[in-house]
């Protein structure tokens, strides 16, 4: 069925792990030093007159060996310039892909996630739920523990969620302790269940540090998409139900 949701757990960083050797794959290739591209180009043979003639659009005669000589060093500048280009837009490309990803745990940031389900709810198939989820006790944990014994909470409530879910499904980090998921082609009525399910997970088994057990104290709401509402509307509608306003 194509709502049927896996019942084993998948650690976070499997369900990253190509996201993570793409991220250093892109990196090494943006730390390059240009006088690598330099020492390449150096120990490139000079063009020929044909390949000199078919890029001016001239007939091969035409190419004498002055002109050879004359536009040779245009040659090379105008490729040396494709070749930053080039560079520019793989380092764009990767800092955008940086800037999507939460810095502690492998979630969505808020912008990307209000963006990503912008493009679902306008998509025309906007048949879904959205889900909020806030983990009570990561605050005051950081405040007595300070901030690393908080970012060991958000991993572990991560962990469960993320590997609670199916990999259609979407899940941010809103900020603080504020998790938002995305169940595309699922009602109401099945994604209570499922996320109840995750806010019973994450106190059992409980987090610990230093030896504590720490309480988290998960807190839920979920809201049906409707056609034409927009993100931060879903989003906004979740949050009320889990306060019991809706």
């Amino acid at each position: 069925m194509a709502n049927e949701y896996r019942t084993e757990r998948v650690e976070p960083s499997l369900r990253t792990q190509g996201y993570a050797s793409g991220r250093e794959g892109a990196s090494r290739r943006h730390n390059q030093p240009f006088h690598a591209y330099e020492q390449a180009a150096r120990a490139s043979p000079p063009p020929e007159a044909s390949d000199v003639a078919s890029v001016l659009g001239l007939p091969a005669e035409a190419v004498t060996p002055a002109l050879l000589t004359a536009i040779t060093p245009i040659l090379a500048e105008i490729e040396r310039l494709h070749w930053l280009s080039d560079q520019a837009e793989r380092r764009s490309s990767w800092l955008e892909q940086q800037s999507d990803r939460h810095s502690v745990v492998p979630c969505l940031t808020r912008r990307a996630f209000v963006r990503e389900l912008e493009s679902f709810l306008v998509s025309g198939e906007s048949s879904g739920t959205v889900a909020l989820v806030q983990v009570a006790g990561i605050e005051a944990l950081r405040q007595i523990y300070g901030l690393a014994a908080g970012e060991g909470a958000l991993r572990h409530v991560a962990a469960v969620v993320v590997g609670a879910l199916r990999a259609s499904d979407m899940v941010g980090c809103l900020g603080g302790s504020d998790f938002a998921i995305l169940l595309p082609g699922t009602s109401e009525d099945q994604a209570r269940p499922k996320v109840e399910a995750i806010c019973a997970r994450i106190p059992d088994p409980p987090f610990t540090w230093l030896g504590h057990r720490i309480p988290l104290l998960p807190a839920m709401g979920t809201h049906q998409l409707a056609p034409g509402e927009n993100a931060e509307a879903a989003i906004a509608a979740a949050d009320r139900q889990r306060r019991g306003l809706e």
